[in-house]
């Protein structure tokens, strides 16, 4: 990294890491993004697709009030720079209030002009339940008519275009330290250079910045540990499988063309470069580091999505030939209260080091909201929500 007045490191390029890389970069930082695979958004945030959508909650609690203001922010990030209809589709998403154990949730009232959920969540007309083949007395289904499905990988790609992020893949930490004098972060890093035919071979280097972003998602408590000889800070993984196939694998069936959200998700019509496809998940393996392409996955997705949409899974099962079930496992970083955990590790000891990580399954929804936040903590201005929601989201 050459000469600059703001110079930071982020390790992780997936959707936290590069969320916090572009809000950097827009406040005028050069950012060098480090991350050990050869392209980024490979790991959990590597989804081909997933649902931006509001947290519901009765009492609004801390995790609603992020996800409002941070799928408002990911939304206008999507107009800007995706493209509507290959890269995302913002046509709304029908929430359906099923609990797992089936216990029925506590009933929604259509909000008035004066509350927080104007203009968020309505509850679903009939048309819309119509068009889901969904009966018209499901008066507890909900309509956000700015939630989306949005391709993370696309996101990532547009968060990392801009002039002043520099990727670097294949780029492994080896050591980190502080530099006693200069007070910078020195991170010793190896390199992979693929050789084609041939192998690889490694060089390597020394990366030094006053500020480091630690975005590793699911992979954070061992890196803490291995380096800064700390525990896991409550964090912990959830490993998780996506079921989907082709739409030209199904006969004609009259499938929603928005996303719907509730015990799982489904969403179809997605292009690929097979042909537009369905995807329906994910599963939650808690604690689990390590996740492998299951049928008894695929069973358990299907079966969600039979209580979920009953029209896609009697399409899928009314296939002429097997359904050719194809699959996308990964494994996300999550908190015990569910709320994303964002800020300096300990400014006391450890000045200049900062974390982004344990936004779960809403990486889509909090990823820019939550980077946002980290920005304006390091350059000591205004924070983007309320007093509240950051000590919700702190460490202590």
């Amino acid at each position: 990294m050459g000469p600059q007045a703001k110079q930071a490191i982020v390790v992780g390029a997936g959707l936290a890491g590069a969320a916090a890389a572009l809000a950097l970069a827009n406040r005028g930082w050069q950012v060098l993004v480090l991350d050990k695979a050869a392209k980024p958004c490979q790991a959990a945030s590597g989804v081909p697709v997933g649902v931006l959508s509001c947290h519901v909650s009765i009492d609004d609690n801390p995790l609603s009030q992020l996800s409002r203001q941070g799928l408002l922010l990911t939304r206008q990030f999507a107009q800007s720079h995706l493209t509507q209809g290959q890269d995302w589709m913002g046509n709304g998403v029908l929430e359906r209030r099923i609990s797992p154990d089936t216990t029925p949730k506590k009933a929604w009232a259509e909000p008035t002009t004066d509350s927080v959920w104007h203009g968020h969540v309505a509850l679903a007309t009939p048309a819309q339940l119509q068009q889901a083949s969904l009966p018209a007395d499901d008066t507890q289904a909900l309509w956000q008519h700015q939630g989306a499905w949005i391709k993370p990988p696309a996101l990532v790609k547009a968060m990392l275009a801009h002039d002043a992020i520099e990727f670097s893949g294949l780029s492994q930490v080896e050591r980190m330290q502080r530099h006693a004098s200069s007070g910078e972060w020195q991170l010793r890093v190896k390199t992979h250079i693929p050789i084609p035919s041939m192998g690889s071979y490694h060089t390597f280097s020394t990366e030094s910045a006053s500020h480091v972003v630690l975005a590793l998602g699911a992979q954070t408590p061992e890196f803490l540990n291995r380096f800064l000889q700390l525990e896991d800070m409550g964090l912990h993984p959830i490993a998780g499988q996506v079921s989907w196939g082709l739409m030209s694998d199904l006969p004609a069936a009259e499938l929603p063309r928005f996303a719907v959200n509730g015990h799982g998700s489904f969403v179809s019509g997605v292009p690929t470069i097979d042909g537009p496809a369905w995807f329906t998940g994910a599963t939650f393996e808690r604690y689990a580091k390590h996740v492998a392409d299951t049928p008894k996955a695929h069973q358990d997705n299907l079966k969600r999505l039979d209580e979920l949409l009953p029209v896609a899974s009697q399409a899928l099962l009314a296939a002429s030939e097997p359904l050719q079930l194809r699959a996308w496992t990964g494994v996300r970083c999550a908190t015990v209260n569910r709320l994303p955990k964002v800020g300096p590790l300990d400014e006391k000891n450890l000045p200049g080091l900062y974390l982004l990580t344990g936004m779960g399954s809403r990486g889509l929804t909090l990823g820019l909201l939550c980077a946002e936040v980290l920005a304006a903590h390091m350059e000591k201005s205004k924070p983007p929500v309320s007093e509240s929601l950051l000590k919700a989201m702190r460490f202590d």
